[in-house]
């Protein structure tokens, strides 16, 4: 199984973190932990920007189907399978399913370089002003 390490900087300390599953790297990627110039390795590779691996950031952007248990309420993985807390069997379309919404917004605007945020909120604005002029009209 692959294993990745990431770099962190604490004070003047240099840290290494790791080593983590591929799934917490992403879930490191979509808090906002890990940024396109955070230094990451694989195993024993050299160390390389996190902007580097191929996928990291557009799955992170993905919206992350959650399934729960029709039943009692519980999260599930995904389903064909057995809920862990009631035993019931749950097939595929049984499975309440959410879709985060905002997270795939946030994370798409931390990955972006800070220019190209305050210019896409420069242009928000901007548009804000003018529609609510013409509402007023």
């Amino acid at each position: 199984m692959t294993a990745w390490f990431l770099q962190r900087m604490e004070g003047n300390v240099q840290t290494e973190v790791g080593p983590l599953r591929p799934s917490e790297l992403l879930s490191m990627v979509r808090k906002g932990e890990i940024k396109p110039e955070t230094r990451l390795r694989k195993n024993d590779s050299a160390w390389f920007p996190a902007s580097d691996v191929g996928g990291l950031f557009e799955a992170a952007v993905r919206q992350e189907v959650q399934y729960y248990c029709p039943s009692c309420g519980i999260r599930i993985s995904q389903p064909p399978r057995t809920c862990p807390r009631c035993l019931r069997d749950i097939g595929r379309g049984e499975a309440r399913e959410i879709k985060p919404e905002k997270l795939a917004a946030d994370v798409a605007l931390s990955s972006e370089p800070e220019e190209q945020k305050e210019s896409k909120q420069s242009v928000q604005n901007w548009l804000q002003k003018k529609v609510a002029g013409k509402q007023k009209k």
